[in-house]
């Protein structure tokens, strides 16, 4: 099977390692694994390159045949997230050659979008698809278009079981979270050439946390900074180890003392994160319970899990998985309090730390072994294949490139389905979908005369505006000219007269005027 995966970012991207090691697990099991980038394709790494082929999305555009050593186009899109680069690839894609399409959700997509606009619900609704597309960056979801173009997928795939809330009943939705490499992140004694490295002393408490720094999390990773402060202070010699990109701006404002105790290594080689890791005897993943929080799965966790130390994270997105105190310890409101009282405590208890680590290491061997989940994907993208009907994609995915609304391409999709059902299937169910069509596209139509007739309101206003800018400027100018008039020299020395005219113009009315 040729499997076309379609990165929103390039090789850098949060999605980018698990989505690398993915294809290794799927090249060995037979498959080819070309992933598209919008560009940047120079950041893949060289090990990266022999277990998939990386493309740019406008190489892959001119020639999907060319993509593979084989000659042939994709059995199968694999579209990392529902983002709007993500989506305007596809769809320029299936235009040339529809292919079924599998969707994988990572995050709470709509919740990102509205925040990233710093809008809420009501304030949304008051804006035109249009115009929140340009405001919105095309790596994020548009909130008004992704859930059309999940439902345009043949399968979707969640990275945990609550954003199954996302997919519509029509599309076959399974569970793969994230895989980790289980054999590279696994339990072993701290390293001495980096306890060295990085001037660790006997006594003191590592905590290890390695990730990016974003509008969402930087709260929450200045918590975890402010609970290494306080755990400090209560007489516990405590370090934050963090690697990552972005540095820890806030670190400027804080006291020397304090910011001492947080190392920002900066970006570290994927290779030695295990043996930083080793070094850690908690650690933490900060965070709150909040619509952000909950529908997501943080990377880093199965790898905290497989390395076998106990891992402090919020009761919240996969802590269903969980029991608190087994094999994590659950944060409730995440601040920098709570997270120096759960550390302190696993320091103080060396034996029921290790157990809570031990635990960690089997519910990861159990959830995230990169070939189990790699082999959930495999079905996946085999059901979506077996459920692909070429003639519906043909006609649905046809005119589709270019600005034809998504909301009608779905409504397009929906009533074909409904013509294959029939009308004699269970519930009705073709009527079920073909009402939900009719009401999709009356909707979707609805919204494009409303749109309309704000764009008619507004060019109106504009040309009023114009308007009364050009009166505004010839009445400056007649100011102007007027002004110029009575500062001349002729204008004073014909004052006199114009006084003994206006006079004899008086006593001519008078004179009249009847008695």
């Amino acid at each position: 099977m040729n499997i076309l995966f379609v990165l929103y970012g390039d090789f850098h991207s949060n999605s980018a390692n698990p989505l690398a090691l993915y294809a290794r697990e799927l090249q060995s099991r037979g498959h080819q694994c070309a992933v598209a980038v919008p560009g940047n394709v120079e950041s893949v790494s060289e090990h990266e390159s022999r277990t998939f082929i990386p493309v740019l999305y406008g190489d892959v555009l001119v020639s999907p045949e060319s993509v593979f050593p084989d000659g042939r186009p994709a059995d199968v899109i694999h579209a990392c997230t529902p983002r709007e680069i993500v989506r305007h690839f596809v769809t320029s894609y299936m235009a040339k050659r529809p292919t079924p399409l599998v969707i994988y959700l990572e995050d709470n997509e709509s919740w990102i979008s509205k925040h990233e606009l710093n809008f809420d619900e009501p304030a949304l609704v008051r804006y035109s698809e249009k115009a929140i597309a340009e405001k919105l960056p095309v790596t994020l979801s548009h909130p008004f278009r992704y859930n059309s173009f999940i439902g345009l997928a043949d399968a979707v795939a969640v990275i945990q079981d609550k954003l199954k809330i996302e997919v519509p009943p029509w599309v076959r939705c399974e569970t793969v979270m994230i895989g980790v490499d289980l054999d590279f992140f696994s339990p072993r004694p701290p390293d001495t050439s980096f306890i060295k490295k990085y001037g660790i002393v006997d006594g003191e408490r590592i905590i290890v946390y390695h990730g990016g720094v974003d509008q969402f999390k930087s709260a929450a990773i200045e918590s975890l900074c402010q609970a290494v402060a306080l755990i400090n202070q209560s007489g516990i010699p405590c370090r934050l180890l963090r690697t990552g990109i972005r540095p820890l701006s806030f670190l400027s404002q804080w006291s020397h003392e304090a910011a001492s105790r947080i190392s920002d290594l900066g970006i570290l080689p994927r290779r030695d994160l295990p043996n930083l890791l080793s070094l850690a005897d908690v650690f933490v993943q900060p965070g709150k319970i909040d619509p952000f929080e909950d529908l997501r799965l943080p990377g880093k966790v199965p790898e905290f899990l497989a390395m076998g130390r106990p891992v402090v994270m919020p009761d919240a997105n996969i802590s269903y998985l969980f029991e608190d105190g087994i094999n994590a310890v659950f944060l409730r409101d995440g601040t920098a309090e709570e997270i120096a009282s759960k550390c302190k405590d696993l320091f103080a208890d060396t034996v029921r730390a290790n157990q809570i680590g031990r635990a960690g290491r089997l519910l990861a061997e159990k959830y995230f072994d990169v070939r189990s989940q790699a082999r959930l994907f495999e079905d996946v993208y085999k059901a979506a294949c077996s459920d692909f009907n070429s003639a519906i994609a043909s006609a649905v995915w046809q005119s589709a490139d270019g600005d034809l609304r998504i909301a009608l391409v779905l409504a397009r999709k929906l009533r074909l389905l409904a013509n294959l059902l029939g009308v004699e299937c269970r519930l009705n169910t073709a009527n079920l979908l073909r009402q939900y069509a009719d009401n999709v596209a009356w909707m979707e139509r609805r919204v494009i005369g409303l749109e309309k007739s704000v764009n008619e309101r507004d060019s109106q206003i504009a040309t009023l505006h114009r308007a009364t800018a050009q009166r505004d400027e010839q009445i400056g100018a007649l100011n102007c000219e007027m002004a110029s008039v009575l500062s001349s020299r002729s204008w004073r020395i014909t004052r006199p007269l114009r006084f003994v005219a206006r006079l004899a113009r008086r006593v001519r009315d008078s004179l009249n005027r009847p008695a």
